[in-house]
């Protein structure tokens, strides 16, 4: 996968607008309710940090390890604030689904290459985020013990 990575990219130089766009979505959302409790500030700060580390997650050889270590630290920070297992897990979701809508939105992907690349990124996503609903659950189950 290469480095450039028009996904990528558009996510990291946008964090900001991506995330103000997930926090309110996330507070207003029916299957996220306890995110009503936190303020918009504190949760863009979570979707600013997963949308700025994504590149770590996805492309470097030692990406495992760190998509293990990145998504026990959120299942901690979630746990810590009072969010039941199934609204970590989907807000999360939301933030993924928040980053694809921007770049739809943004109409990146133009030409063939691109194309390619972002069916490569999306794939590679969809397998961090299937680690990553492990490595959550794994910690809500531990810490229920």
């Amino acid at each position: 996968m290469v480095d450039s990575i028009k996904l990528l990219d558009v996510t990291e130089q946008n964090a900001e607008e991506i995330a103000a766009h997930w926090a309110d979505d996330v507070q207003k959302n029916k299957r996220t309710t306890h995110y009503q409790n936190i303020t918009k500030e504190k949760l863009m700060v979570y979707a600013i940090d997963f949308y700025r580390n994504l590149r770590k997650l996805l492309v470097p050889d030692n990406r495992v390890e760190f998509t293990q270590e990145y998504f026990r630290k959120y299942a901690k920070k979630c746990h810590e604030i009072g969010l039941p297992l199934q609204e970590s897990i989907y807000g999360l979701i939301l933030m993924r689904r928040h980053m694809w809508l921007y770049a739809d939105f943004q109409a990146i992907f133009i030409d063939a290459l691109e194309h390619n690349q972002a069916i490569d990124s999306i794939m590679r996503i969809m397998l961090m985020m299937d680690y990553a609903v492990y490595e959550i659950t794994q910690y809500y189950l531990e810490t229920a013990q």
